[in-house]
């Protein structure tokens, strides 16, 4: 055996450990509608469109590993995030998407932008962003997730 061989042998081991302690969850098609901020027609109509089957019992109501829904947001290697990222990563994997309602309000100097200014950023990478429907979505990032956490408790809801 080589030592690029025990190399990788090693990291597979490490990386199933990891996935041990660390299993990825199974999200529901509600789940997916909170991730993605969408309708669960789009969330069909996504699932359609990328082939996406459900991971769980074909009796059963339809579930989906994490890692392929990752996959198809465009993180690259969803394995090897979820299993050696830290805990803050795995947070963030696992939080709903932001729109660009929700970029505008967390930043102020962004705010005045039109929404038409996020979509192009995102279309030309220079942001990073997926897009689902007609929206994009973007990963939020741990202080993302605290104010805006923040800013939906200290709004009034409108009833």
């Amino acid at each position: 055996m080589t030592d690029t061989d025990q190399a990788r042998n090693f990291d597979t081991r490490d990386l199933a450990r990891k996935l041990d302690t660390y299993p990825t969850p199974l999200l529901t098609i509600p789940d997916l509608q909170k991730q993605w901020n969408c309708s669960r027609s789009t969330v069909n109509r996504f699932r359609k469109r990328f082939g996406l089957r459900s991971d769980g019992p074909a009796d059963g109501h339809p579930v989906f590993d994490l890692l392929k829904i990752l996959g198809l947001e465009g993180i690259a290697d969803p394995l090897a995030v979820w299993a050696l990222g830290t805990d803050e990563d795995r947070k963030i994997l696992t939080a709903p998407l932001l729109s660009v309602d929700d970029l505008k309000a967390l930043d102020r100097t962004l705010g005045g932008h039109h929404a038409e200014t996020f979509r192009r950023r995102a279309r030309s990478g220079k942001i990073p962003g997926i897009r689902l429907g007609n929206g994009w979505l973007f990963r939020p990032t741990l202080d993302e997730l605290s104010r805006l956490s923040a800013l939906r408790n200290a709004s009034p809801v409108a009833q």
